[in-house]
């Protein structure tokens, strides 16, 4: 089930009015037919078609006391159907072209892309069988009109002997030329296909407004870290001070009369992703001061005039695409038909110093507030954690970026403790093919396409993040992972 390719030759080609032009739901597409080789016939036919459809194939091996055994399973969805809205006759008539080619023959065309699917019947023919094998409610037949008409999408998981995936949406121009043709086995003259062109064209999604600041659907996400080290204390805080033996060996035992900082890492990272936004993409990290009776923060600490530094060492972003699809097999086991896909890796290190690496310091006043607050919880781990599995299965909408912990309410300044917009900082900014960011661009191993749903085909995908943290020259990691919903661009 190889993807449409481009096949044109003097017999017969096809151009558009605007060459590799991407086109919405709703637009017309217009081109020409051209002839350039020699043909001289009474009667000849010119046709164009354009056709859509969603394809699915699963390759995967079985084993049993006999070996192992190959499968493959196909569906696919037709979404034009073949009426005259779709396929035309652009020309009929007598045609001369010399063999100099010194003269083409050119026919124009123009067809309309509708806005969904305009072939209800086909879809869903034997709709309580086929229901079974697709994400979309196809009966009744109204269901189907209101479909968005899904865009181009190209996806491969795995191979042929390794459990593979692949899935596709293309639309594609078909040309053919016919002439007059008189078998010696009939006196009726009948029509003969002597050339043909392919040429696929791109539908892309609609465009979506630009997000607005609430419309990123930040996900909180909050843990708590401690450190313990004499570095906390200022006598011991300059690099160039060494430790004696016995405060190595009671640090390297973690002994409680080594001093311990304790604080809550506070990270705001995106739920919902839109490609090509002039807005960077928001990533929040705070470090939040812990210093009630329960939180182990020792009391030298807490007497501090400031809260120890916490400092971001290295940020690093990981996005995987997950690619579900439906075929019409009852005997294809539920981990043939979902996989899911690394496909980008971004990383960032800080240089000790370097501008955009400290976090902002909580003053007394601001962390004694803190603690002295009643009620105020940050989060609760376990909490979230079931919060993420739950929110796993949602893949619609657009708030559908699942996971991460509690969102109670934060004290500090506007409800909110202080802290730094990594994101915005460093101008991160998804594209289709590449991250942007402040200083260059890390290419995408893959088309990073929207997430969407049709028949037999669902693309979601998840955002892991991972940040190493410094205080007091000892280093915490932190990470978490959560469903990110991607979104058209607005043009």
């Amino acid at each position: 089930m190889p993807l449409a390719v481009i096949e044109a030759s003097p017999d017969l080609a096809i151009e558009l009015d605007v060459p590799n032009r991407e086109y919405n739901p709703g637009e017309t597409i217009t081109g020409r037919v051209l002839r350039r080789s020699h043909v001289v016939s009474s009667e000849a036919l010119v046709s164009i078609k354009l056709y859509g459809r969603t394809k699915v194939r699963v390759d995967y091996t079985t084993n049993s006391g006999n070996g192992s055994q190959h499968h493959t399973v196909r569906t696919r969805f037709d979404l034009l159907g073949s009426g005259p809205a779709f396929n035309r006759t652009i020309f009929k008539g007598p045609i001369h072209i010399p063999p100099d080619g010194s003269r083409a023959e050119s026919w124009p065309f123009s067809l309309s892309l509708p806005t969904g699917p305009v072939n209800p019947q086909t879809i869903r023919e034997g709709a309580k069988k086929k229901q079974k094998y697709s994400f979309l409610p196809i009966d009744p037949a109204e269901q189907i009109t209101s479909h968005q008409l899904p865009f181009t999408f190209y996806s491969k998981v795995g191979s042929f002997w390794a459990n593979g995936i692949e899935g596709y949406v293309e639309y594609v121009l078909q040309a053919e030329f016919f002439e007059q043709h008189t078998s010696r086995f009939s006196s009726t003259p009948s029509a003969k296909k002597t050339a043909s062109a392919v040429l696929p064209v791109t539908i892309r999604p609609p465009p979506i407004p630009p997000l607005l600041p609430h419309e990123w659907s930040l996900n909180r996400f909050i843990k708590r870290q401690g450190v313990r080290t004499q570095r906390l204390i200022p006598a011991f805080a300059e690099g160039d001070v060494e430790l004696s033996f016995k405060q190595k060996t009671l640090k390297l035992f973690h002994s409680s009369k080594v001093p311990k900082y304790s604080f809550d890492v506070l990270v705001l990272s995106p739920g919902v992703i839109q490609l090509g936004s002039v807005d960077p993409v928001p990533f929040r990290v705070a470090a939040v001061p812990k210093f009630g009776a329960a939180d182990e923060t020792s009391e030298e600490v807490r007497e501090l005039e400031r809260s120890p530094m916490v400092n971001v060492v290295s940020l690093k972003l990981v996005v995987k695409a997950r690619t579900e699809v439906k075929v019409n097999s009852m005997w294809v086991a539920d981990r043939f038909i979902d996989r899911t896909d690394k496909f980008f890796e971004w990383s960032w290190n800080w240089k000790e110093g370097e501008e955009g690496m400290a976090l902002p310091v909580w003053d007394r006043g601001l962390a004694a507030g803190a603690a002295g607050a009643v009620g105020v919880d940050y989060g609760d781990e376990k909490k979230g954690k079931k919060e993420k599995k739950e929110k796993k299965g949602e893949k619609e909408g657009l708030g559908g970026g699942g996971g991460g912990s509690s969102s109670a309410a934060v004290v500090g300044p506007e409800g909110e403790p202080p802290a730094r917009d990594i994101g915005a900082e460093m101008e991160l900014r998804f594209n289709p093919m590449e991250l942007v960011y402040k200083g260059g661009t890390a290419k995408m191993t893959a088309l990073l396409y929207p997430d969407f749903t049709t028949y037999n085909i669902r693309r979601t995908h998840e955002l892991k993040w991972e940040m190493v943290l410094s205080v007091a020259k000892e280093t915490v990691k932190v990470s978490n992972s959560h469903l990110v919903r991607f979104v058209a661009p607005w043009t």
